[in-house]
C-alpha cells in the first residue's frame, strides 16, 4: 500500500491548520514548508513575536472556521475508513493523524464558541486529563520551604526573601543567558552524539513589551542547521530557575532541537504532518513535556547535580550568593508544586467553581505568585492557552514516567528514546496508559 492516501489526508490537515492561524494567532510554533528555507523578506518585527509569513500568506486565509470544522470532520471519517484495512506498519501514523485531526477539529469548535469543561478541553487538545491535585501538598510545600530558609519571619515572607535573592540583575542577564545557551548546547551534543551538528542560537537581551518573555527570530534552516536568534526581555522577572528552565526548554535540548529533528523527519519521510508544530495538539503535550524533562536528563535526573550547575554557572555569572545554591533542589520542588497550584486555579476558574478573586487569593496564599500579582496571573489564564499547565507540567511528569518505565531508569537509554520520539509518530495517551511502545 502506498502513502498517497494518507499523504493527501495529511496535506489537507496541514491546509486547515495553516488557515486557522488567521483566527488562532499564536497556535503555530513552527512550520517547515520544504527541505530548505532562507528568509528573503523583512516582513517581521523585532518588537513583537511574529510567525514567519514566508510563502504561505495566501493559504492562511482561504477557509472559514466552519470550513475547518466540517472539513476536519470529513477527514476523521476518511481516516476511520482507511484504518479498517491499514497495514500494521501504518497504524502508528493513522492513529497519530486521527489524534491530530481531532485536536484541530476540537480547537476549531472552541474558537467558534462551543463551551467545554476544563478537563474536556485538555483531553480534546492534548489527550490528557490531569487528576485533581492533593491540596494538602500545597500547605506542606510552604511549611517545608519555610523551615529550610533562615530568618525569624513567617514561611511566606522567608520564601519571598529567597525569591528576591535569586533574581538576576538586568546588567548580568546577557552573560547568564549566553552562558546557559552555550552550556546546554554542549550538553546536548554530548548526550546525543549521533545527531548532525546544528547552529548555536544567537543570544541577545533588550527591553520588550510587558508580559513578553522573549522574542524569537528565525532566519533560515536546512537539514542540519537552524539559524535562530532569541532576544530575552530585560523587563521580565528573571530568577535562577526561570533562566535555566527557559534555555533548556525553549532552546536545546528542548524545542530548537526538536524542531530540527522533526524537520529532518519531514524531509526523510515526506510525511506532511511532520512539518508543523501547532500549540493545540497532542504532539504539543509531548514536546512541551519532554523539553522540560530533558533538562533533568542533562543532570542524570539528579536535582543535586542541577543545583551544582546552577551554582557554578548561573549564580556565578549573575553575581548572586552561591551559598544559596544548596537550597535549589527544594526550591525546584516548590516551583513544581506551585505550577500544579496554578493548574488547579485555572481549572476552577474555567469551570466556574472559583471567582477570579478567589483564585488570586489562593495563589498569593501559598506564594505561588507574589502578593499583589495574583489577579494578573488569573486574568492571564483566560488570555493564554487554557490547558497550559497540563500540556507543560502534567505532561512533563507523564513523559518522565514513560521514560523511566521504558528504560528501567537508564539515562543514556532515555536520551536514545527521546531522539527516536522526536522523529516518530507517537501517542501521548498511550504513554500514559502504557499501551504505546517504540523500538529505540
Amino acid at each position: 500500500m502506498t502513502d498517497a492516501a494518507l499523504n493527501a489526508i495529511a496535506g489537507a490537515y496541514i491546509d486547515y491548520a495553516l488557515c486557522n492561524t488567521k483566527y488562532d494567532l499564536w497556535d503555530m510554533n513552527w512550520y517547515a514548508e520544504g527541505p530548505f528555507w532562507r528568509r528573503t523578506s523583512m516582513r517581521y518585527s523585532r518588537e513583537y513575536k511574529t510567525i514567519p509569513d514566508y510563502e504561505i500568506g495566501n493559504t492562511k486565509h482561504g477557509k472559514t472556521l466552519e470550513d475547518t470544522r466540517d472539513g476536519t470532520a470529513h477527514l476523521l471519517k476518511s481516516l476511520l475508513v482507511y484504518k479498517e484495512t491499514a497495514q500494521p506498519c501504518e497504524m502508528p501514523r493513522v492513529d497519530y493523524l486521527l489524534a491530530h485531526v481531532f485536536n484541530l477539529n476540537f480547537r476549531t469548535r472552541m474558537l467558534m464558541g462551543e463551551r467545554f469543561s476544563y478537563d474536556e478541553v485538555t483531553r480534546g487538545l492534548y489527550g490528557l486529563t490531569a487528576p485533581t491535585y492533593d491540596f494538602a501538598k500545597f500547605d506542606a510545600a510552604v511549611r517545608e520551604m519555610g523551615a529550610a530558609l533562615p530568618g525569624p519571619e513567617g514561611d511566606l515572607e522567608k520564601i519571598r526573601h529567597f525569591l528576591d535573592k535569586t533574581r538576576i540583575p538586568k546588567d548580568k542577564l546577557l552573560k547568564v543567558m549566553t552562558e546557559l545557551t552555550k552550556n546546554f548546547h554542549d550538553m546536548t551534543i554530548e548526550r546525543l552524539p549521533e545527531t548532525p551538528p546544528y547552529s548555536l542560537m544567537r543570544t541577545r537581551v533588550k527591553e520588550l513589551p510587558e508580559g513578553m518573555v522573549f522574542l524569537s527570530l528565525l532566519f533560515g534552516y536546512d537539514y542540519e542547521r537552524v539559524s535562530y536568534e532569541r532576544n530575552y526581555n530585560l523587563n521580565y522577572d528573571w530568577t535562577v530557575e526561570k533562566a535555566v528552565e527557559c534555555i533548556g526548554h525553549e532552546c536545546e535540548p528542548g524545542h530548537i532541537y526538536h524542531f530540527l529533528k522533526r524537520t529532518q523527519s519531514f524531509i526523510d519521510t515526506c510525511f506532511p504532518e511532520m512539518s508543523i508544530f501547532p500549540q493545540h495538539c497532542e504532539s504539543s503535550a509531548f514536546w512541551e513535556g519532554s523539553a522540560r524533562r530533558s533538562i533533568y536528563m542533562c543532570f542524570d535526573n539528579s536535582m543535586e547535580k542541577l543545583a551544582e550547575f546552577e551554582r557554578d554557572v548561573v549564580f556565578e555569572a549573575a553575581g548572586l550568593d552561591k551559598g544559596l545554591a544548596g537550597l535549589m533542589p527544594l526550591w525546584h520542588k516548590f516551583i513544581d508544586i506551585s505550577n500544579y497550584g496554578k493548574l488547579e486555579a485555572s481549572r476552577k476558574v474555567w469551570d466556574g467553581k472559583w471567582s477570579q478573586t478567589e483564585a488570586a487569593a489562593f495563589l498569593e496564599k501559598y506564594m505561588f505568585v507574589e502578593p499583589g500579582r495574583g489577579m494578573a496571573m488569573v486574568k492571564g489564564f483566560a488570555n493564554a492557552d487554557a490547558g497550559h499547565f497540563v500540556a507543560h507540567d502534567y505532561a512533563r511528569d507523564v513523559v518522565g514516567d514513560y521514560f523511566e518505565r521504558e528504560t528501567g531508569g537508564d539515562v543514556p537509554a532515555q536520551w536514545k528514546l527521546y531522539e527516536k520520539l522526536c522523529t516518530s509518530h507517537f501517542s501521548v495517551p498511550g504513554m500514559l496508559d502504557g499501551t504505546f511502545h517504540i523500538d529505540f
